[in-house]
């Protein structure tokens, strides 16, 4: 049996393990060696016609438009069905929030892919050295345990869509192989690959820990060997799959997640620390998910910033003002008689999230990076927008106070500041006429404009799988005026 052979079993040993062999598979190919040879061995392990290929083109190089239809054509050679996509920039990201940027609207692109076509898992090309290269950044982030485990073979999809069924998997095949490896099956099978410059350009972290492992990987003693570091990843593996179990059945039991506001409430006693703060490893790793979960942010939480939460958990005492801690772009409200920890949104400065103006019935967007939102309307003549509630509060201030009084009872979480100044504020506009429909979380009686109109709104943080269980769950709510 030929290496290439042994690579098709491996990736089809790994996709039956996870029950994906028989189902609609959406293969993320930038055009890279490691991406090419992931669509070459998929479709050589469960067939063509399972499978999906998806192109997008951040438009950040010359050359990009051009790699992408060659990318388009070997799909076609592979008889996979591929999906380009173009995006547009008004103003390119900073250097620093380049990379963070671009692959949110990839993944939102991806997202619509998904949702249109039914695809069950999403397979990426990130190999050995990626992983690597992950684990050496978040030791220099201070990441705990969990973090330093590294990639997951499997998650969930960092992006939900409203209104989608079920969201789909994201499954990495290729953690197990070297990029030699995959260099070798792209020379011996004629598959064709593009060396993208900017993965050399050392102003990002991520370029400097690849050249540094590059350099003492031939090295076995070197503490930046491959081997090495993704042996300290496995240890860490095994780690978090004993913490995700027990953290699991202490969220079950413990903590309510709003899956429209963005919002997480953990129990709290009034007799020390609540159940899931008494174990030192679980209570870190709860607050880092339900942060996470929060702030829908790339990256997990810092260690520093885990301590701040930490230290607010053990040192209440009755305290009765609003806010025990903020870190993270999260703030963590004191627990009451009528409710507990709270987890929100940190108040955002003035002027922070822009608004989103003229956008068509049946669009969807990303508002303030963590919630999903669309408007469906039987008139088709008008547009919506959504903006901050303080940006609302100065056109429609009285309309919003009237809608505040009336939900008042009825949505008492939502009483709280520190999560009303969080939430956004939906409008549909037909010809001149322009008025709020949703604020506070739920719709605005409407004196006739944006009646008929359905607003959905989603936490953009997707139900969690640790180790292939689904947890939370997490359900698109749909608001109709």
């Amino acid at each position: 049996m030929s290496s290439v052979d042994r690579a098709v079993r491996r990736v089809w040993s790994l996709l039956q393990e996870y029950g994906l062999s028989d189902k609609q598979l959406l293969l993320a190919v930038s055009g890279g060696a490691d991406s090419m040879a992931l669509a070459y061995l998929v479709s050589c392990a469960v067939g063509p016609q399972r499978c999906h290929a998806i192109t997008v083109d951040h438009g950040f190089r010359p050359e990009s438009a051009a790699e992408a239809n060659a990318v388009s054509k070997y799909m076609d050679r592979l008889r996979i069905r591929h999906h380009a996509r173009k995006l547009s920039w008004d103003q390119q990201p900073a250097v620093q929030q380049l990379e963070e940027v671009a692959r949110s609207r990839r993944y939102l692109e991806i997202s619509k892919v998904c949702t249109e076509f039914g695809i069950d898992a999403v397979l990426t090309g990130h190999h050995a050295g990626d992983q690597a290269e992950t684990f050496l950044l978040r030791f220099l982030r201070q990441s705990g345990v969990c973090g330093l485990a590294g990639m997951p073979t499997q998650a969930e999809f960092p992006h939900a869509v409203a209104g989608a069924s079920s969201a789909p998997v994201l499954v990495r095949p290729l953690l197990q192989f070297k990029k030699p490896e995959l260099y070798e099956i792209c020379k011996t099978q004629r598959v064709p690959w593009f060396e993208d410059a900017s993965n050399k350009d050392t102003r990002f972290r991520r370029n400097q820990l690849r050249q540094v492992i590059g350099s003492k990987d031939s090295i076995p003693s070197s503490p930046f060997n491959t081997d090495t570091l993704l042996e300290v990843c496995r240890a860490m593996q095994r780690h978090r799959v004993y913490i995700n179990g027990k953290m699991k059945l202490l969220l079950d039991q413990h903590a309510r997640f709003d899956t429209v506001n963005g919002v997480v409430e953990l129990a709290a006693s009034a007799h020390g620390p609540p159940e899931w703060a008494r174990n030192a490893a679980l209570r870190e790793r709860i607050l880092a998910h339900v942060v996470s979960w929060v702030n829908c942010r790339e990256h997990p939480p810092e260690l520093c910033h885990l301590r701040q939460f930490e230290q607010a958990v053990s040192s209440f005492a009755g305290q009765t003002s609003s806010v025990a801690a903020t870190a993270a772009h999260v703030s963590l409200l004191w627990p009451t008689g009528k409710r507990g920890w709270v987890f929100c949104r940190q108040a955002p400065r003035p002027g922070e999230i822009g608004s989103m103006r003229g956008l068509a019935f049946g669009s969807l967007v990303v508002w303030d990076r963590r919630l999903v939102i669309s408007v469906a309307s039987k008139d088709p003549r008008g547009t919506w927008a959504v903006q901050s509630l303080g940006d609302a509060m100065q056109r429609w201030s009285g309309i919003i106070g009237e809608h505040r009084r009336q939900i008042k009872a009825a949505k008492r979480r939502l009483e709280i500041h520190a999560i009303q100044v969080t939430q956004p504020v939906v409008s549909v506009k037909i010809g001149e006429c322009e008025v709020p429909v949703f604020a506070l979380g739920c719709t605005v009686e409407s004196s006739g404009v944006g009646e008929g109109c359905r607003i959905q709104v989603q936490a953009k943080s997707p139900p969690m799988r640790f180790e292939g269980e689904r947890f939370p769950t997490s359900v698109a709510t749909t608001h109709g005026v």
